[in-house]
């Protein structure tokens, strides 16, 4: 009996069947690539939300050692030639950035585009001070040039709430740069003390985040990024305040991730640039009792310059 020896016949894949296939995997792929990159931005905010508490130890640290908050930036001239330095500098030594801090010439200027004596900066990227979401290049001049660049750094400080319908126009100015307060926490040419935040430390606003982009603004221009401060000594009034940079700080004035820049107004974006971020719906917040929060993009207006207000009576219950 004759007999046939080989392997069996194996039926292949048809074409469809191969379309199938891959149209499956496909829509696994695409089902499952948000959720990867959702738990992607998860991680990057919380290390974002570390940082910015770190940056709190580190200003509670500056406290116990000077018993007050830094400035949050100073000039160095009346004549509003020369710019001082904002607080990130000043909190180097404690985030373990002594050794920088020791080379910084404090009679020389922190500009961006004019670091003279401190030429060190131009290029340098200082661990723990850019957040991990953010998509704005790490160097950007502080003046929205693009010349000589600086850090941009993404956290800045509260120097007070812009005035609201609810609240009198005592202590603001209307600057040619937008609205200026020294009503928070880090203020322009003066310290504050923990005790000064009658609010109650865990209603004040001490930090937030600004590693966001702003619409009609380049990649490159950020008006808070780098490390100086004011470009005069004379705060004390509008027509002085109108001639003087404020750099490192914010007041209040938008909600977060709020979209201003439009042709016209971009001079008043330098003394009350938004808090923003690349987070959906939201932005890290530091609070002066060292607390974080993430603020959401919908809080009420009234709410968050209230929080950037250390004195204004008003304890919220919740925000």
């Amino acid at each position: 009996m004759r007999r046939e020896f080989g392997f069996p016949h194996r039926r292949g894949f048809t074409l469809v069947e191969l379309l199938v296939v891959i149209a499956i995997i496909g829509v696994l792929i695409a089902l499952l690539l948000p959720a990867v990159q959702q738990a992607r931005e998860a991680v990057r905010r919380i290390s974002c939300n570390n940082q910015i508490k770190q940056l709190g130890l580190a200003l509670h640290n500056y406290h116990d050692t000077f018993s007050s908050m830094p400035p949050g930036n100073y000039g160095m001239s009346a004549s509003g030639k020369y710019d001082g330095a904002n607080w990130r500098v000043l909190v180097l030594p404690f985030i373990e950035q002594s050794a920088l801090h020791d080379q910084l010439n404090f009679a020389g200027r922190f500009e961006g585009d004019n670091l003279t004596g401190n030429e060190i900066l131009r290029e340098l990227i200082v661990p723990g001070l850019i957040c991990p979401s953010s998509a704005l290049d790490p160097f950007s001049n502080p003046h929205g040039r693009n010349d000589e660049k600086a850090m941009n750094i993404s956290y800045v400080g509260i120097s007070g709430g812009a005035p609201s319908d609810t609240q009198p126009l005592i202590g603001y100015m209307d600057c040619g740069y937008g609205w200026f307060a020294n009503n928070g926490m880090l203020l322009t040419n003066q310290a504050t003390k923990l005790r000064d935040a009658t609010d109650g430390t865990s209603n004040t606003m001490l930090l937030a985040e600004q590693s966001g982009l702003i619409d009609n603004q380049e990649l490159t221009a950020n008006y808070r990024g780098g490390w100086h401060g004011a470009s005069g000594k004379d705060t004390a009034s509008t027509s002085t305040c109108s001639q003087v940079w404020f750099a490192g700080t914010t007041t209040v004035r938008y909600n977060p991730n709020y979209d201003i820049i439009t042709p016209g107004n971009s001079y008043q974006y330098r003394h009350n640039t938004v808090l923003n971020s690349f987070h959906p719906g939201g932005v890290n917040m530091l609070l002066t009792d060292g607390s974080t929060r993430f603020i959401s993009d919908t809080i009420s207006l009234e709410t968050l310059k209230r929080l950037a207000v250390r004195n204004d009576g008003e304890v919220l219950e919740d925000f």
